[in-house]
């Protein structure tokens, strides 16, 4: 996130996601010409009314046609598509070694803050900005849902949102997960009323245990209000989601030292969405939950991996064999050196 992107986003904070948004459409218009509304929505993760309205915006200024067969773009269509690639890869595009870091670990895109969370707590702050400036850019304007995961990354990184991020937008935050009986200020309940009350959105919780039974989960997903909130993470624009190392997460389900050496034994490196990989990406165990499920996230337009400090790189490259490639990875530096001396 370079100076010149901070500056737009303070003097006219509409400008960027609409500038985005607006290129994003030509660019599909011209890749797919001829083509419907719909494709050009599957494609960007929009909804069609917004491609509706910015469709119709594009055709009032002159950049495209529509026609009864398909949209594509005038000759100035054409023009302004060329000129602006180079001002739009200078705002939006990332440095060599966030490059090369989502190449390494087969992502969409990585954002790299300056330090390492093991040793300054003030990471939490530059990944909590950057999280701000990369939702300003993806979240397309109207109405949103963010499925959010808990996790102290997160919870710490949450109060750095700003309001500026619901211009124009009806931002709903909803819990990806019930409790897991741990500090309350990193659950999922928490940290989405945080993210509301900065950004002046709104948010829903789940009061569940995450862990349980086979049994009680079918028939907790039949309840009206947990079928309501689980309806609403399926339909989801965007989930943010941590990273864990397996240990620690199992000692946070509460987990025995039979179990725990269970985990051991089959050598899990990371937990994500209840699932334990191995080293190799492998699922080694895996807990029935209530919230989003793993199987499930491949369907949502845009992920945030939030993971950071040196001590997270192998939990981090462990996962990434299972990322969808929508990803993006919000780390630190020490995170991201870790895993790029990797062989």
């Amino acid at each position: 996130m370079n100076s010149d992107l901070s500056l737009l986003e303070t003097l006219a904070p509409d400008v960027l996601p609409t500038l985005r948004q607006r290129y994003l459409v030509l660019e599909q218009i011209s890749i797919n010409a001829p083509v419907g509304r719909r494709l050009v929505a599957q494609r960007l993760g929009l909804s069609e009314r917004n491609v509706r309205t910015e469709t119709e915006t594009l055709r009032k200024l002159g950049l495209i046609e529509i026609k009864s067969f398909g949209m594509f773009l005038t000759e100035k269509g054409k023009k302004i598509l060329q000129d602006s690639a180079p001002l739009i890869d200078r705002l939006f595009n990332a440095d060599e070694t966030e490059v090369k870091l989502a190449r390494k670990l087969g992502i969409e895109r990585t954002i790299i803050v300056p330090g390492d969370a093991d040793l300054q707590d003030r990471v939490y702050q530059e990944m909590g900005e950057a999280l701000n400036q990369a939702l300003n850019l993806l979240l397309p304007l109207g109405h949103s849902i963010i499925t959010v995961l808990g996790g102290m990354a997160i919870a710490k990184s949450a109060r750095y949102l700003s309001k500026t991020l619901g211009n124009n937008r009806e931002l709903e935050f909803v819990p990806g997960r019930g409790a897991l009986g741990e500090n309350v200020k990193t659950q999922s309940n928490t940290i989405v009323q945080e993210m509301a009350a900065r950004t002046g959105g709104k948010y829903k919780t789940l009061y569940l245990p995450e862990q349980v039974s086979e049994q009680a989960y079918n028939s907790l997903i039949r309840e009206p209000a947990i079928a309501d909130l689980l309806q609403d993470i399926s339909q989801s624009d965007l989930v943010i989601h941590g990273i864990g190392l397996a240990q620690d997460m199992a000692k946070r389900r509460g987990y025995d030292s039979i179990k725990l050496s269970e985990l051991r034994e089959k050598k899990a490196i990371t937990e994500c969405f209840g699932c334990f990989f191995g080293e190799d990406g492998k699922i080694v165990d895996r807990i029935t939950q209530v919230g989003l499920q793993f199987d499930n996230l491949s369907k949502i337009p845009h992920i945030f991996a939030f993971a950071c400090g040196k001590s997270k790189a192998v939990a981090i490259k462990a996962y990434m064999y299972n990322a969808p490639h929508q990803t993006w990875l919000i780390t630190d530096e020490g995170a991201s050196n870790a895993i790029l001396k990797e062989k």
